[in-house]
């Protein structure tokens, strides 16, 4: 086969590029959560290296007044001090042999461009969820405390504590819910946060389906409706199996606008070299994404650590 003959090098990453994708559709899994869920990450773009972010709070609620002509109390608001964010980049090579390509051995390429999907995958959602994973310890809101705390003062120079204990169970989901709709905002006023998601570790999501999803009240051998699945029917259970190695008693739920954000730079791409310009006579299909996962705030977050019945 002459140069003239080769595989048309726009063609051949067309092909890989589909494969990638099917591969990437075929990892969707319901009850599954991805990095790219809006329900558990609020999803927002980069333009920088750096995503530098605050929140602005205080202020309270509104004048209330029956006078016609009244003066207008100025909300006093302040902003946290900025946090930054340095956006992370992803990438990896695959390298192709010129002869598999020239020869048409398509079946083991498409093996690995596959496994190169799930890999991406995999990273990507490894690190957006590790936000979760160490929420109760090292990984910190713009406040300076961990995501999930007792300790955390918000611009109104309150207190709000959204770390709860209990285990996994009727009782303690509920006590987790109340936690959240009385939450006080940056603003310090009680804005009603309602549960969009309840987020478990892979070996837990068995006890979150049956805790807030079945007809009848978990735990119990009463006929009772179940509040969780009434109440709440929009309410999904997602997993993460990357929360399993942090902790397979711990889970969270959050509004759908909650302070654990994604930011986007450049979304996943690929290129293809050509193997002439390769020592070893090799195409390299180049994979790179640039996004980071930060908490920037509490707001619309619970998290119980599940060590406590």
């Amino acid at each position: 086969m002459d140069n003239d003959s080769a595989p048309n090098l726009i063609l051949v990453k067309t092909a890989l590029d589909k494969l990638f994708d099917e591969a990437t559709i075929e990892m969707a899994v319901v009850g599954k959560a991805t990095a790219t869920d809006a329900m558990v990450f609020t999803q927002d773009t980069a333009t920088n290296a750096a995503v530098v972010s605050s929140v602005i709070g205080g202020g309270g609620y509104f004048q209330e007044t029956i006078d016609d002509v009244a003066l207008t109390n100025e909300a006093n608001v302040f902003a946290a001090s900025p946090k930054t964010s340095i956006v992370v980049q992803f990438k990896k090579n695959l390298p192709i042999s010129r002869t598999f390509m020239a020869d048409q051995q398509l079946q083991a390429v498409s093996k690995s461009v596959r496994q190169q999907a799930l890999t991406w995958g995999a990273s990507r959602d490894r690190a957006a969820f590790s936000v979760y994973g160490n929420g109760f310890t090292t990984q910190l809101t713009i406040d300076g405390v961990a995501v999930f705390s007792n300790s955390h003062v918000n611009q109104n120079g309150d207190t709000v504590d959204n770390l709860e204990t209990g285990a996994l169970t009727d009782p303690n989901l509920n006590i987790a819910i109340n936690s959240l709709r009385t939450q006080l905002s940056q603003t310090g006023v009680v804005i009603g946060y309602e549960p969009k998601f309840l987020l478990t570790p892979s070996i837990l999501h068995q006890t979150g389906m049956s805790v807030a999803k079945s007809v009848l009240r978990a735990g119990t051998g009463n006929n009772d409706l179940n509040y969780f699945s009434e109440m709440y029917p929009g309410m999904v259970v997602k997993y993460s199996p990357f929360l399993d190695a942090f902790s397979t008693t711990a889970y969270f739920i959050g509004s759908s606008t909650n302070g654990i954000s994604r930011f986007e730079r450049e979304a996943f791409f690929t290129d293809l070299v050509d193997w002439k310009f390769s020592p070893n006579d090799q195409y390299q299909y180049k994979m790179r994404a640039r996004e980071v996962v930060d908490s920037i705030e509490y707001s619309g977050l619970v998290g119980s650590t599940g060590a406590t019945a």
